[in-house]
This record gives structure tokens, C-alpha cells and sequence, in this order.
């Protein structure tokens, strides 16, 4: 039986890993071994305590400068400056010691917008920092919030949506994508949470808001109280004051239509409010939360006994994802410790996005990047820009915020295969393309393009990381590095294989022992340098690696 009952005694390395593997990129030996001293509860609350950001917005990587809220325009609107935001992101969140980032990113897929979708940059930034703002708040306030935003406002074509000239686009994604969910289609417009003709009455009552040019600093006539960020505007001459009458899906409830601009914004709270106040978006909500931080298989079990009791405290507290997601890790069933077989459907039962691949591997090897300040240009574009963004994620089916669908990306909704659609032909050579440009410092898949910006010293990491015992042993340098890699201790025979065929390559484990100490004597370490960069790669290919 599937149970939200709190897990109890200490973490261990193994819980370790699979909390920190869930909830962060910024993954150590050193953070694995503490948080295994750690209670789920203690380990779960520190989780949630966020830190100092390395720094509040992104630089231009040509002059230096903050060119946001402090700077120079925020009206900027070019490639450069969009990619800039994303760089700064990834830094942020290689950085991030607690749940906040990968809250970010699910927030992310299910208010979706694309970068490459929207006007001023600056709003892009302001639509993160409202992420952000909601991560541990109530999702229920972000979605007032998210619909008057001026990305959004502009992506999903929210400015255009007047009286006169109605547009359904953010209405119909709103229920379907954003809150409730549309359920098995009963009949002709009918999909159980909400009808067609919803969409034509919620669209009506969001007509009338209007995107609002940034300016440095925002307006502060056109600030949200709240979060500090510039949102849009109501104009009531462009909005269907008329009075909206939903389905019997919503009970046939009437939202009064506003008298004016100020009236405007107690109507978009009176639809937010009706539409969760519907059992069937506590569910949903909880559902995305469970296939983002647990697993894609919501079975009839795991809806009674998680899903149902999950949501309801999620509606009881305000829609508070800070409340609701802390009772889900901190639950024997999210160690899958609710059952007599443990390890058999949760730990190590999803495949890394991209994303979880590549920050914390740079995290965990110790990988030196470009400094931000001084080397901005070199890690803003030489290292996120060209190898990350538009080479490792690109080209695994991950735009990082800019999907090619509203529907965000496909690992995280498409039936029946979910997170298995982090891999096919096409996105594996990719993904194993990251150990080999992490040796080389090559660019790869580009022509031979070289300076991919960072590249790993393995003699070094081995060496002086503080992670190998004993570095002139052979057997310690695998044990404790698949110990603390792999979510699972390898069987017998893939330890073998990594130890014996890979890493000696079929020689006596006495001769590593040897190598090392001639380099240590010499300097000289091509002999140990080249079974390590093997070692690497296999590791680093391994089906243990790419899961979670």
C-alpha cells in the first residue's frame, strides 16, 4: 500500500543521493554525505532554506555591465541578451544548494512560455523571477499572478484578446495546460473539467489586459505590490464587461463582469478562484508534481493513496506547493520504503533530463568554469550558450525555456512514455557526447569546432578532489566513485566490468598501484591519465548515469 506516512531513522548515502538527485543540481560527496547523517525531515526542511544568489540578474557578456534593472536597457530585445538570461539561470542553478531551481523548472513547463516568444527581454527575466517569487508559495496566486505577467501577456497572445476581437489562446491553455486539466472527453466540446464553451466565457473575462513596455527600473506605478516585479495593465475600454456563465463542470456559477479598470482584477480573481476551487485541479497539480519528482506511474493505487490525500492538502493550504511537497518527499513512499520489495519502482526509476546530466556532473568532478565577472563572455556564451544550450540540450529535445510546444517538453507530459522521452536515436549520441567534450574541451558535433570553454583535469580531480581514499588503489578509485555516481551498487559483474576491462584494461590491479607512484615521482602521468579518462567515459555512458 502506497503511504504518505512520514519515513523515519537517518538518510544513509543511498536516500542520500536519490533526495538530492530529485531536488537539485547541485549535487557533492561532500552535501551526499551529509544529508546522510540527516532525518528525511531535517534533510527535506534544509532543502527548502534558499541561499545568497552569485549574482541578482545576468551581465552583458560584451561590456560587463547589468543591463536589466540596473543598467543599461531593458528593452533589449536581441539573441545575445536572451541568452544571456538562460546562462545566468544555469549558473544560478549549478549553484543552488536547495529545491528552489528545479521548482523553477517545474513551474516552468506548466506555466509555459518561450523566450524565443516574447518581445523585450527584460520580461523574460521578470517571468523567471516570478517563478522564482512562487516556488515555495501558492500556486494558486501564481496563476493570478502568470496571467496578467507581460511574457505571458505577449506569448500566448493575452494583449491581443479584446472585446471586439476575442482570442481564446491563453483561456483554452490555461484550463487544459496550466490548472485543471481537461479529463476523458464526454462528449462533442465536453472534456469533463471544463467545456468549449468555458474557453469562450474565459476569454471573455480575460479580455482587456495589456502588456506593458519595461522600463529601468520598472514603473512603480505598474508594480505588483507583492512580488516587486512589473506586470501588465487592465484597459476596460478593450474589455467584455458582460456577465460570464460557466458549464455545470464549474456548477453553472456566474462571474459578475467588472465596472471598471480596478473592478477587472476582483473578476480575474473570482475566475482563478472558481476554477481551484475544483477538486479536479488539486489533483492535477498533484499529479505533476508526483511524475516531476517521483515517478510517471500514477496508478489506481498510487492515486488513492498519494494523489487524493496529497491534493487535499494542497487545497486545504491555499494550493501551497511548499506544504504539499514537503509531505511528498518526506514519505516513505517517495523512498519507496512503502512496500515490502524497496528498489523496485521509484529510486532510479527516472531518466535524467539533460539538465540533471550536465550541472551536476560539473558539480560533482569539480569542473572549473570561466569566472562570471572577469570571463563573463566566455561563460555566458563560449560554455552555456554553445555547448550547453545550443549544442548539449538543443540537441537532446531540450530548449531550456524555449520549448517548441506550449506544452512544454515532452518528457514531462506526452503518454504513454514520459521520461522516457528524454531518449531516442537521435538525442543518445548527444548525450553521450558530454564525457568526451568534458576530456577533450572539444566542441563536438559541430565540425570540429574547438574551446567548448571548461574541460576536466581527471589526474588532478582524482587527486586533489577529496573524493578517492586512496588514488593508488585501483579498486577504491571505482568502488568509491560508482558508490557515490550510481543510485544503486553495482552487481558483481558490471563492477567487473568497469574495474577489470575498462579501467586495467585486463592487467593485474598492482600495476595501476605502480603507475601512480611513478607519477607521483615523475610528473609524468600520461599512464595513469589515460585509463581514467576510460574510466570517465564509461561511467559517464553507463544506463546508470543517465538514471535517477
Amino acid at each position: 500500500m502506497a503511504s504518505l506516512s512520514l519515513m523515519t531513522g537517518t538518510l544513509g548515502q543511498r536516500l542520500a543521493k536519490h533526495l538530492l538527485r530529485r531536488c537539485t543540481f547541485n549535487i557533492t560527496k561532500q552535501r551526499i554525505d551529509y544529508f546522510a547523517t540527516l532525518t528525511p525531515s531535517a534533510a527535506v526542511e534544509e532543502l527548502f532554506l534558499t541561499g545568497i544568489p552569485t549574482i541578482d540578474e545576468p551581465l552583458d557578456w560584451d561590456t560587463g555591465q547589468h543591463w536589466i534593472n540596473s543598467g543599461i536597457d531593458p528593452l533589449l530585445s536581441t539573441t545575445n541578451q536572451r541568452v544571456a538570461i538562460k546562462a545566468w539561470w544555469l549558473h544560478e542553478a549549478l549553484h543552488d544548494a536547495s529545491i528552489q531551481s528545479k521548482m523553477v523548472l517545474f513551474l516552468h513547463q506548466y506555466f509555459v512560455i518561450s523566450f524565443d516568444g516574447v518581445g523585450p527581454t527584460a520580461q523574460a527575466f521578470d517571468y523567471l523571477e516570478l517563478l522564482k517569487f512562487y516556488a515555495f508559495g501558492s500556486y494558486k496566486t501564481l496563476a493570478k499572478k502568470m496571467t496578467i505577467d507581460n511574457a505571458m501577456l505577449d506569448y500566448l497572445d493575452g494583449n491581443s484578446n479584446t472585446v471586439s476581437n476575442p482570442n481564446e489562446n491563453y483561456a483554452r491553455e490555461f484550463l487544459e495546460l496550466f490548472t485543471i486539466g481537461k479529463g476523458a472527453q464526454i462528449g462533442p466540446g465536453d472534456y469533463t473539467n471544463y467545456t468549449e464553451d468555458d474557453i469562450v466565457a474565459a476569454s471573455k473575462l480575460l479580455s482587456g489586459w495589456r502588456e506593458l513596455n519595461r522600463v529601468s527600473p520598472p514603473d512603480p506605478a505598474y508594480i505588483d505590490l507583492e512580488t516587486g516585479l512589473s506586470a501588465g495593465y487592465p484597459d476596460y475600454t478593450r474589455h467584455d464587461s458582460s456577465d460570464k456563465t460557466f458549464s455545470p463542470a464549474f456548477a453553472n456559477q456566474t462571474i459578475t463582469g467588472a465596472v471598471n479598470e480596478s473592478d477587472m482584477y476582483r473578476e480575474l480573481d473570482d475566475f482563478v478562484e472558481m476554477v481551484f476551487a475544483q477538486t479536479a485541479t488539486a489533483e492535477t497539480i498533484c499529479r505533476r508534481l508526483y511524475r516531476f519528482f517521483v515517478s510517471d506511474n500514477v496508478s489506481a493505487e498510487i492515486e488513492t493513496d498519494i494523489i487524493v490525500p496529497l491534493a487535499n492538502t494542497l487545497r486545504t493550504n491555499n494550493y501551497n506547493l511548499e506544504i504539499a511537497l514537503k509531505q511528498l518527499l518526506k514519505s516513505q513512499h517517495f523512498y519507496d520504503a512503502d512496500d515490502s520489495t524497496s528498489g523496485d519502482e521509484i529510486i532510479g526509476g527516472l531518466i535524467k533530463a539533460p539538465i540533471e546530466l550536465v550541472l551536476p556532473t560539473i558539480q560533482f568532478f569539480q569542473i572549473p568554469l570561466p569566472d562570471q565577472f572577469t570571463n563573463t563572455k566566455e561563460l555566458y556564451y563560449e560554455w552555456y550558450r554553445r555547448s550547453v544550450i545550443d549544442l548539449l540540450f538543443a540537441n537532446a529535445d531540450f530548449s531550456i525555456f524555449s520549448p517548441d510546444s506550449v506544452a512544454g517538453y515532452a518528457a514531462y507530459y506526452q503518454e504513454p512514455g514520459y521520461h522516457k522521452n528524454w531518449v531516442n536515436a537521435s538525442t543518445l549520441v548527444t548525450r553521450y557526447k558530454l564525457p568526451e567534450m568534458l576530456i577533450t574541451g572539444d566542441r563536438l558535433l559541430t565540425g570540429g569546432d574547438l574551446g567548448a570553454g571548461i574541460q576536466i583535469d581527471l589526474v588532478d580531480f582524482i587527486e586533489n578532489s577529496g573524493i578517492i581514499s586512496d588514488p593508488s588503489d585501483a579498486d577504491t578509485i571505482v568502488t568509491e566513485l560508482t558508490n557515490y555516481l550510481f543510485c544503486e551498487s553495482c552487481s558483481a559483474e558490471r563492477y567487473d566490468y568497469f574495474l577489470n576491462e575498462v579501467f586495467l584494461e585486463g592487467a593485474p590491479a598492482f600495476d595501476w598501484t605502480l603507475d601512480w607512484v611513478d607519477y607521483q615521482n615523475t610528473g609524468i602521468d600520461a599512464a595513469v591519465r589515460i585509463p581514467l579518462d576510460n574510466l570517465f567515459k564509461a561511467l559517464l555512458y553507463s544506463q546508470e548515469y543517465q538514471i535517477m
